[in-house]
């Protein structure tokens, strides 16, 4: 405001200043004067063209502190995202290893539960093996008294047929 203020009172100057270079009689004046004019109007142009430029700049500024926010709030969504992605990712694992350290739990079980069968197993065979072990030695035993008893008999038999006939 306060340039535009001077830039006109400038211009005021430099018509008044013409108005009165008619009332002098000296040509050395007026042309001091006129020279005078040509330098405040150079000087005006001068001073329009740093605010053009001003104005130029500060609009550039403006956009770059825009972008700057633009882009700095991008980095926060970003970041943000990089967050909650994190935060998925740490989810996700923790789910992972529960569920592997269940799996583990449960094979742990499985292989308890066949060790135990394969145990049950193992001891009913070798109860089967000592029960067929104990039935033939009975076997055994009994076909070995029932042969016994045969040839005793047999041999009493010979004996009295033996005593018989003589």
């Amino acid at each position: 405001m306060k340039r535009t203020l001077l830039a006109l009172a400038m211009l005021l100057l430099a018509f008044a200043a013409p108005l009165s270079s008619f009332a002098q009689e000296s040509v050395s004046d007026s042309a001091k004067i006129e020279q005078l004019i040509s330098q405040q109007y150079n000087q005006l142009k001068r001073l329009v063209f740093l605010e053009s430029t001003h104005k130029n700049m500060s609009a550039d500024l403006d956009k770059l502190s825009s972008s700057s926010d633009e882009l700095s709030s991008q980095v926060k969504e970003t970041l943000e995202r990089l967050a909650q992605s994190e935060s998925a990712i740490n989810a996700t694992l923790e789910t992972f290893q529960q569920k592997f350290d269940d799996q583990n739990k449960t094979i742990e079980e499985v292989q308890a539960l066949l060790d135990s069968k394969m145990d049950q197993m193992l001891m009913y065979i070798g109860i089967g093996i000592a029960g067929a072990l104990v039935l033939m030695f009975v076997v055994a035993r009994s076909a070995t008294a029932t042969a016994l008893k045969s040839h005793q008999a047999n041999w009493n038999a010979f004996q009295e047929h033996l005593f018989k006939s003589k």
